[in-house]
């Protein structure tokens, strides 16, 4: 009995031996430091829109962050459609961590729309030369699953026109959305009240064509009724259709009024 004791208390503390924190952190690789680093960013010749990034830092993921985005591509290339200054910030991480690197700063000539192909830019801001939006107020409101468009799952709408459904907003001027594609992603909202007093904001936008959206910042989206208080995102707008003649942009109707459900609301506009 006294040999079975001693046999197991010798296991207990080779286990302890084995398993002890000081063995595991031994174990860890070392954590990289700023010097480790090793990166470059490029500019192509004669047409410095083009920007190449290359990551060289051995055993560690690339993190590149940048305007409009970020990349974790060990080789990457960006476009910047538009003149100016740009940064680009570079870090890595590994099993020991994440480390910031060194920010590049890069400076692009002139403004290329060559680059931006995808025929939605055009349909929304005529490029440079920028396009007014207003409420198309024979169609101004809609309702629409949050599975739209998709075979299957919450997928239907509701869009009537508004000469038999007057109920949904008061017939009037709710104001306009300008977009255009001046040196930037530029917009600007002007919201009427009911006695016609305007109020302007300016800010900036971007179209996600993979998800469908369009993307505003500084400014939201132009609405009309009494529908504000039924959303909290009115910045984040889901494309229910567009082209160059009109667009329904909706937003999430997660603040339904008593016996209603989650839905997208959704707003159709006509070019001024």
């Amino acid at each position: 009995m006294q040999q079975l004791k001693l046999v197991i208390l010798i296991a207990v503390v080779l286990f302890i031996v084995r398993c002890s924190p000081s063995e595991k952190r031994e174990s860890l690789p070392a954590p990289l430091t700023k010097e480790d680093l090793k990166f470059s960013v490029t500019q192509q010749t004669n047409k410095d829109n083009v920007v190449y990034l290359k990551s060289f830092t051995s055993n560690a993921i690339p993190s590149w962050t940048y305007e409009g985005g970020f990349s974790t591509r060990e080789y990457d290339t960006l476009v910047f459609p538009f003149s100016g200054e740009y940064v680009i910030k570079y870090g890595a991480s590994s099993g020991g961590g994440f480390v910031a690197g060194d920010s590049v700063k890069i400076k692009v000539s002139k403004t290329d729309l060559s680059t931006i192909t995808d025929p939605e830019w055009e349909w929304l801001t005529n490029g440079q030369n920028g396009k007014t939006w207003v409420l198309d107020m024979d169609f101004p409101i809609g309702w629409y699953g949050l599975d739209y468009g998709k075979p299957s799952g919450d997928n239907w709408s509701w869009h009537p026109d508004y000469a038999g459904n007057s109920w949904t907003m008061t017939k009037r001027d709710y104001g306009s959305m300008y977009f255009d594609l001046n040196n930037g992603k530029n917009y600007t909202r002007v919201l009427l009240d009911a006695g016609g007093n305007a109020t302007t904001c300016t800010g900036k936008f971007d179209i996600d064509l993979k998800n469908k959206l369009v993307k505003l910042t500084g400014c939201e989206m132009l609405y009309g009724g009494d529908y504000y208080k039924n959303s909290s995102n009115w910045s984040t707008l889901r494309i229910i259709d567009m082209s160059a003649t009109s667009m329904t942009l909706a937003v999430i109707r997660d603040k339904p009024n008593p016996g209603d459900g989650i839905c997208y609301i959704g707003f159709r506009f006509k070019p001024q």
